[in-house]
């Protein structure tokens, strides 16, 4: 059934990339210097994380990201009024939700916000791809793409562990969205996980970190590479 609705852009090997865990403009001007389609702000979260940042940073750095560089609010709302609000008041291009809000929400989240959105989807072992393609189904006329991230532990986002790239692979030929790929992306890997998933793009955060600081020469090699140069 999904296959039959799949995600109709050809595939290029010219894969968009999004560098998460901005916390400073000069985080931003590295990442749009390397040429980076989007970046993203940890904003909020309730987690015990060095990468999230307040409301307030977020908007001023929302503010900062130049045209045709897209500014995405990563954030784990508890309750649509709260995400309305955070929107609002950062004003990003795009969001990528990491709670676990229903459909009803997002539809909600969509009509009310009018802004992008990108929902995470977490690929464990017990991961079933059906069960995935049919959630992504429901989703279609809801959210704008998808994101497939590790989890570890319960934890998701921002883990440095790739996830099984077959499962994401066969979600990605079927989907009828966008899918963007995640978890333990690096320099190292990422030529070979774009090979083999065939993504709409790709994200990273620990692959582009030194000493828990975005790293000029990572988030350069890490381009290059995603680029096929």
């Amino acid at each position: 059934m999904c296959s039959e609705t799949a995600f109709n852009a050809p595939y290029s090997s010219f894969v968009r990339v999004k560098i998460c865990g901005m916390r400073d403009k000069d985080s931003v001007s590295m990442a749009v210097k390397h040429g980076a389609d989007a970046v993203g702000f940890i904003t909020e979260v309730p987690v015990n994380t060095h990468r999230k940042i307040d409301r307030e940073t977020a908007r001023e750095l929302a503010a900062s990201v130049p045209p045709f560089v897209t500014s995405i609010m990563v954030f784990m709302p508890d309750d649509l009024k709260n995400a309305l609000e955070l929107i609002d008041f950062v004003k990003p291009d795009a969001v990528q939700v990491h709670s676990a809000m229903s459909i009803d929400e997002l539809v909600s989240l969509k009509a009310q916000s009018r802004v992008k959105i990108i929902k995470t989807i977490n690929i464990i072992d017990e991961t079933s791809v059906r069960d995935t393609l049919d959630y992504i189904t429901a989703l279609k006329n809801i959210v704008d793409a998808v994101l497939l991230d590790s989890s570890v532990g319960g934890k998701s986002g921002g883990t440095g562990v790739v996830h099984d790239w077959t499962k994401s692979r066969d979600i990605t030929v079927q989907s009828p969205l966008p899918v963007i790929l995640a978890g333990g992306l690096h320099s190292g890997n990422v030529a070979d996980a774009i090979s083999t998933v065939r993504p709409f793009g790709v994200d990273t955060v620990s692959g582009v970190e030194t000493d828990r600081k975005i790293d000029d020469e990572k988030v350069k090699m890490f381009m290059k590479n995603a680029r096929g140069q």
